[in-house]
């Protein structure tokens, strides 16, 4: 018989390098990833905006200078990605590499 231990983790910290890893290190309006990208307010702290997982994004120069101090609906730009609080296991599964399959079973449960 199997038990198990549900380990209480720690939340993944909002830093920019943990924004650009969840973003693929993509620019979440025009998907480039060949320029040098910043993070952008998806509503600025002018209008309400706040420091969250779900309204900051990675951002390349243009598309944010583009962008300005105005939603990405005033800009005229669309979104290629829909910004998330990440969970441990996501930061795992994509940031570990390669995963032994011995360990899914521990990982990977709800």
């Amino acid at each position: 018989m199997n038990d198990y231990i549900k380990v209480p983790y720690k939340k993944i910290i909002l830093t920019r390098r943990n924004i650009l890893k969840r973003d693929g290190h993509k620019c979440a309006y025009c998907g480039r990833a060949d320029l040098p990208l910043t993070i952008d307010h998806i509503i600025p702290r002018s209008k309400g905006g706040d420091d969250s997982w779900e309204n900051l994004v990675a951002a390349c120069l243009p598309c944010n200078n583009r962008k300005g101090n105005r939603t990405p609906e005033e800009a005229k730009l669309k979104m290629k990605i829909k910004p998330y609080a990440p969970n441990h296991i996501m930061f795992i599964r994509n940031n570990a590499g390669r995963l032994e399959d011995t360990w899914k079973q521990y990982l990977f449960q709800s």
